[in-house]
């Protein structure tokens, strides 16, 4: 519901006009009787006897026992008589949020318990937090031997988890022979210290790609170990299963065969490409009815940016609602024309497809 504050009146009774020329009055006389006030101001004693009513509601006119005549109440005496029962109130809900963290206590003992026990399997185990988080994956860096492959959406706490300690742990991978690949959001190619990162590492067997996104987070470990993170409830699971790292590892080379090398530097003439998948991509989560915050999240840039993008499309479609933009991007065939480059981009190259048939 809209509501224009410049139109709301004190208890929906009448204008502030008014009970502030009267409230004046009040203040200059120090003793306010109605009768006197009304042929003061000219006004009609209908008129006088609404504008002290309001007044007396919002407690800044207080009427003197035994005599049709008011005193003035200061604003800051009258706001402290009308918020006194607002305060008791949020003393009381303040009180039973206490009760109720109180109460749940054993629960999340219980629930702790729980995630320990779940946590026993081998097959698959639940990380709570981030320092499980940090401590396993600090394991399987120091076990890993041949390859990691990161799949680092630009926001969520567990995304800087994982870029910090492959980062930390980039330079004895690369003693170790063990390659990496990294694949980050477009966003990425425009955050210097990313770039410094992966600049300093492209020499060795490091690699790293971008894609316009969205993309889910993952870190595979030598094919064997996957760690995959429940952003939404701030979980992490490590998979082992043989079969669920299989799919893993497919899902990353499907999303890595689609993604733009990115080797540390942001060229001039690529910029524009770039801004124009990310474009794309925001098109496509609008198609979906997803919120600015969303897709903000999905695409690894701040809201503001977001926000700023979309206007840009707003413009160059003509569109001045968020449903009329719809029904245009609908219309446009910009989905269709998408869905077609996503498909080109993730198929194999042709080299491979002609080997694969003739085996």
């Amino acid at each position: 519901m809209n509501v224009n504050l410049h139109e709301r009146k004190p208890y929906g009774l009448g204008g502030l006009e008014d009970q502030e020329e009267l409230y004046q009055l009040a203040v200059r006389t120090q003793v306010l009787r109605p009768g006197q006030a009304a042929a003061q101001l000219g006004w009609s004693v209908e008129r006088t006897a609404r504008a002290v009513r309001l007044l007396s509601e919002a407690m800044l006119l207080q009427p003197l026992p035994g005599a049709e005549e008011f005193l003035p109440v200061t604003p800051r005496a009258a706001a402290f008589h009308r918020l006194a029962p607002l305060q008791q109130q949020i003393e009381r809900m303040e009180r039973r949020s206490r009760e109720i963290q109180a109460e749940l206590v054993g629960f999340h003992r219980a629930h702790e318990e729980a995630l320990r026990d779940v946590s026993g399997s081998e097959a698959q185990r639940i990380l709570a937090g981030q320092r499980p988080l940090r401590e396993e994956m600090a394991s399987a860096l120091e076990e890993c031997t041949g390859e990691v492959m990161l799949g680092r959406p630009g926001t969520g706490w567990w995304a800087g988890v994982a870029q910090q300690h492959t980062e930390e742990a980039a330079g004895v991978l690369q003693k170790r022979d063990v390659a990496v690949r990294v694949i980050h959001q477009h966003a990425a190619r425009f955050d210097p210290a990313t770039r410094q990162h992966v600049a300093a590492f492209a020499e060795g067997r490091s690699e790293a790609r971008t894609l316009a996104g969205p993309f889910e987070g993952v870190i595979i470990f030598d094919r064997q170990r996957a760690i995959v993170p429940l952003e939404e409830a701030h979980l992490a699971v490590v998979v082992r299963e043989p079969g669920l790292v299989r799919f893993m590892v497919e899902v990353f080379e499907r999303t890595w065969r689609a993604a733009t090398e990115f080797e540390g530097q942001v060229r001039t003439t690529e910029v524009s490409r770039l801004l124009s998948d990310v474009r794309g991509t925001i098109v496509q989560l609008l198609a979906e009815g997803q919120t600015d915050e969303v897709i903000a999240r999905r695409i690894g840039v701040s809201v503001r940016t977001c926000r700023n993008h979309i206007a840009k499309i707003y413009q160059e479609l003509g569109a001045r609602s968020r449903f009329q933009l719809g029904v245009l991007i609908a219309r446009s065939g910009l989905l269709d024309q998408l869905q077609n480059d996503a498909g080109a981009a993730q198929a194999p190259p042709a080299s491979s497809a002609l080997s694969t048939s003739r085996t």
